[in-house]
């Protein structure tokens, strides 16, 4: 959790909530890049389950509870220490365990990581034949 961060975008929530209940005055804030980061796993994990063909968005769900205990994890360790915690250093352990040891378990590690977003569609022969010509035709 960042301490000074001057942007347009940022969560802020109040340090001493358990202390001074809702009179809490000292205040701790969420960067954008402490959403931004984990959020782009947690929506390439979507896409991943969605590439997959089934009903289940099992990976999605299990990165989204993976990002919710990270950001429960750091404010527990920021209310304990009393002290600020940058909130990656929480986030992104949990956002990546849990899902890589959920593929583990289903023997889904190797689909995972040769997963591609938008690969390349295959060149047919036809088609590499036609760019060969195309460029003698240029000559």
């Amino acid at each position: 959790v960042a301490k000074s961060f001057d942007a347009p975008i940022k969560l802020i929530f109040p340090q001493d909530l358990l202390e001074n209940g809702l009179a809490a005055k000292n205040f701790a804030m969420l960067g954008l890049g402490d959403i931004v980061i984990p959020g782009i796993f947690v929506a390439i994990l979507l896409r991943y389950d969605y590439s997959r063909g089934a009903n289940s968005r099992l990976y999605f769900y299990a990165c989204y509870f993976a990002y919710i205990l990270g950001l429960g994890l750091t404010i527990f360790v920021m209310h304990y220490f009393k002290h600020a915690q940058p909130a990656l250093l929480y986030l992104v352990p949990c956002c990546t365990i849990i899902p890589v040891g959920l593929a583990l378990l289903k023997g889904d590690m190797k689909t995972m990581f040769a997963y591609e977003d938008n690969p390349e569609p295959p060149k047919t022969d036809a088609a590499a034949a036609g760019e060969g010509t195309e460029d003698k035709k240029n000559d």
